[in-house]
């Protein structure tokens, strides 16, 4: 009974507070209706999912486009872009039977996003951590709603959100936070959304599958040699591995349906190209520049005839950002300390404070209640979980910004986290002050009961 009240609490303080600046942006997506049919929207890729809807009305396919009769691998248009928009859209024509539009795009970013709210903070409060519940019910819906577009990058804030199921749910089962039903439905839950995210945003999943998997080697310290416990997490990293493969699953699952024309690019982001580029967006004496044509001039120098954005492509650029490394790694890290420097000056909530002191902050916060055993004797053991996962995704963060780019608009879905450590350290002060109080007050109470005893 008192989860089914917590839930049902859940659902409405959710509707209360999320609903009303979610149907403001999810009808005000109609203002790009106007473009449809005038001119295309400004990000190229998403030219290319709405063209691909086309082709699933026509053909039944996805992740494909229909050319002079012939099926061509989405990839092929859309250089270098996450399957997981044009996935969507292609399930969303064929259960409609209409193309995807604009509109339709920036209403897909408002609904990921608005999932990985309530999901999120649906998970804290089924851990009982009321104060990281409510900072992102309460000033989490003019982060993650007050703005929306038809760029990938509207949802990554979403992304980031879905992410951190997975391995909070297995912190939470490892620490008795749990029981076992919900644990198995959060853990279950966690792996969809695992697949979800790989799908829209390869960096965000790949970050949520390696914390995933340093959850699952704690899991396995604490299971204490139990050979059921430890089959058991074996099940799950493999099934991470899989969900986090889900964009080749679904290409590979095109290709088998259909008649393609061969791919040669990647239907992926590719880690290596922006690996490589990434040294160069600062000024360096590597003579490197942060340009997608500069990378594909630097391959063709060494291999004329290869082909952009392909396997072999990747595959060089790899050798190419390496060789650099070993070539002048005093020059990286100077590389990369300027980037992050540029990652950590600057708030990324506004009005606040340097990202830099919000990770401080929370740092010393960590290493302070964990070194002397404060959360378990305030009763804020899920406070110890979340703030852990947390802190490891925006460690996460900052490695993209320092190895690719620090740009504003791929750490802000971070802001996620920060909410969520805002929470846990407001509660942690909070029970703090609630158990001084009760020892105080215990004291008290005994001293005046040695006192009557006396007299």
């Amino acid at each position: 009974m008192a989860a089914a009240a917590r839930g049902l609490i859940f659902i409405v303080c959710a509707a209360l507070l999320v609903s009303g600046l979610f149907g403001k942006t999810f009808s005000e997506a109609e203002r790009y209706g106007y473009l449809t049919d005038i001119m295309p929207g400004d990000w190229a890729a998403t030219n290319v999912w709405l063209d691909s809807t086309g082709c699933t009305l026509a053909r039944g396919t996805w992740l494909a486009l229909c050319e002079d009769g012939r099926l061509v691998p989405i990839g092929e248009r859309a250089l270098a872009d996450d399957p997981g928009h044009a996935l969507l859209l292609n399930a969303w024509s064929a259960a409609t039977g209409r193309r995807a539009t604009l509109a339709d795009v920036a209403r897909l970013n408002t609904l990921l996003n608005t999932l990985g709210l309530v999901t999120l903070a649906g998970l804290l409060v089924a851990l009982r951590n009321w104060g990281a519940a409510a900072a992102l019910l309460v000033l989490g819906p003019a982060e993650y709603l007050f703005w929306m577009g038809t760029s990938p990058h509207w949802s990554y804030i979403g992304m980031v959100s879905l992410a951190a199921v997975l391995p909070l749910a297995l912190l939470a089962r490892a620490e008795g936070l749990l029981g076992r039903r919900a644990a198995v439905a959060w853990i279950g839950a966690g792996l969809v959304f695992l697949a979800c995210v790989a799908l829209v945003r390869e960096s965000i999943g790949i970050m949520g599958l390696l914390i995933s998997l340093a959850a699952l080697c704690w899991s396995a310290v604490k299971a204490r040699r139990s050979a059921t416990k430890i089959a058991g997490l074996l099940a799950v990293a493999a099934l991470s591995v899989v969900a986090f493969t889900a964009p080749r699953l679904a290409v590979a699952a095109r290709d088998a349906s259909f008649d393609m024309v061969a791919a040669e690019r990647l239907e992926r982001h590719g880690l290596s190209h922006t690996l490589y580029l990434g040294l160069g967006f600062v000024e360096n004496k590597l003579g490197l520049i942060y340009d997608d044509d500069f990378g594909y001039e630097s391959a063709r120098r060494i291999v004329p005839d290869i082909v952009p954005l392909s396997s072999d492509y990747f595959r060089l650029m790899w050798k190419l950002y390496l060789g650099y490394i070993a070539q002048d790694p005093i020059e990286v890290a100077r590389i990369y300390l300027v980037k992050a420097g540029l990652m950590l000056e600057r708030p990324t909530i506004h009005p606040g404070p340097p990202l830099g002191v919000v990770i401080a902050v929370a740092v010393l916060h960590f290493l302070a209640l964990s070194a002397f055993g404060w959360w378990r004797r305030i009763g804020f053991s899920q406070g110890l979980v979340v703030e852990a996962v947390a802190l490891a995704f925006l460690g996460l963060f900052i490695a993209q910004g320092v190895v690719a780019l620090p740009s504003h608009m791929y750490i802000v879905p971070a802001n996620a986290l920060v909410l969520v450590l805002a929470g846990v350290i407001a509660e942690s002060i909070l029970r703090a002050l609630l158990s001084c109080g009760s020892l105080v007050l215990h004291r008290a109470s005994s001293r005046a009961d040695h006192r009557g005893i006396r007299s």
